[in-house]
This record gives structure tokens, C-alpha cells and sequence, in this order.
């Protein structure tokens, strides 16, 4: 939809999340794409029990009709989950959609916790991997939310890796060149962090460029 020209990505911080994170907002075709689906859901009428009396409404209606404020797509998701819509059960929906807000939440951010942990040391192992999967399925994470969640913790942990060793670096550069015991320190650093030789050079590079 991004590449459709639909919606807007950016990355930006989230309320109530830690890190940064892909957030996506309506372009202005997305908008006009919206408006148009939403005016013709606004007509379609399903059967809905009233006060214990079934009758037909639309879903317009049926949003007027109760004192919360549902959106299309809180009607027809109630809809799946039963054999007739009620209004009166329609009014609670605010209290079941924080609650399956905040499982949500919990279950991402159990996901989360786990793929940090197997990124700690900047690469996952077949173990970790296969756990990390199975954790994904059990918990009903889906591919794309693995996927974004998967690039923001890598992007992390790769600025954490590069710190450390800029900083390392840095110190070792303060008395002039690197000599071949610092060299020999910095070379295990680099494994450690599972660096590459490039990065670690580009790094050197940008240390060296401030501090002329």
C-alpha cells in the first residue's frame, strides 16, 4: 500500500513504546480510497437484535443507535464472531477492545523481549531461530509484525555494536596511531560484536576524520 502510494512510513516514537518504531499514516489517496469504502459500508443493513426485537439496520445506524462510538470495522468484526448482532452487547465493546488491546500489547511485547535476546550478540543461531519461530506461532504473531519487529531490534543492536566499538576505538586512537597490542584488542572486539573488517574500517575512518 506504501508502494501503491496509499499510505505514508515513517519512523517516529510511538506513545507507550520503547523504541522507535514504522508508523503508518493515510496519503491523500488513501484517503479518497477510505471515504469511498466507507460510504458504501454506511448503506449495507444486517439482521441486529434491538431490546430483544430483531430487525434489519444499517451500519450506519447501528453506530447512531449505540452510545459508543463504533467504527465499521467494530461492527463487522462482531459480526464474525456471532450468529446475530445485539446492540446491547455492542455496548460493551469499548471494554473488550481494551482488553484485547492490552493481550495484544502483552504478546508483542513478549516477542519482542525474546528476538532482543536471541540478537544480544548480533546474530541468531539455528536454536535461536527455530525457538524464536515457535514462540512467533504460539503466540499468533503474524510474519510482518516478526518482520518489523525483527528490523527494529537489528537496528538497534547494530547501533550498539558500532558504538561500543567506536568508543573503544576512539580511546585506542588518542595517542596516535594504533599500536599492535590495541590492534590485537580491537580485532577480538570486532568478532566479538560480529562486526565486519569494513565496518570496523569505516568506523576508524569517521574517528579519524573529527579528530582532525
Amino acid at each position: 500500500m506504501v508502494h501503491d502510494g496509499y499510505l505514508v512510513e515513517t519512523k517516529a516514537h510511538i506513545e507507550g513504546e520503547k523504541q522507535r518504531m514504522f508508523a503508518y499514516y493515510l496519503a491523500p489517496r488513501g484517503w479518497e480510497r477510505a471515504n469511498a469504502i466507507k460510504q458504501r459500508l454506511a448503506t449495507i443493513r444486517v439482521p441486529v437484535v434491538v431490546a430483544g426485537v430483531p430487525k434489519e439496520m444499517s451500519l450506519e445506524e447501528i453506530d447512531r443507535a449505540t452510545s459508543v462510538h463504533l467504527t465499521f470495522s467494530d461492527i463487522i468484526r462482531e459480526a464474525m464472531t456471532v450468529d446475530r448482532l445485539d446492540l446491547e452487547y455492542l455496548e460493551g465493546i469499548d471494554d473488550r477492545r481494551k482488553r484485547a488491546m492490552d493481550e495484544r500489547v502483552k504478546r508483542l511485547e513478549e516477542f519482542t523481549r525474546a528476538v532482543m535476546i536471541a540478537w544480544k550478540d548480533g546474530r541468531v543461531t539455528a536454536t535461536e531461530r527455530l525457538l524464536v519461530e515457535q514462540l512467533r506461532e504460539n503466540l499468533g504473531i503474524s510474519r510482518e509484525e516478526q518482520q518489523r519487529i525483527e528490523s527494529e531490534v537489528m537496528e538497534d543492536v547494530l547501533e550498539n555494536r558500532t558504538g561500543i566499538y567506536a568508543a573503544v576505538a576512539e580511546e585506542a586512537l588518542e595517542d596516535g596511531p594504533i599500536t599492535e597490542d590495541e590492534r590485537e584488542l580491537l580485532e577480538a572486539l570486532r568478532k566479538k560484536l560480529g562486526l565486519s573488517s569494513r565496518d570496523v574500517r569505516a568506523i576508524e575512518s569517521e574517528i579519524g576524520k573529527a579528530e582532525s
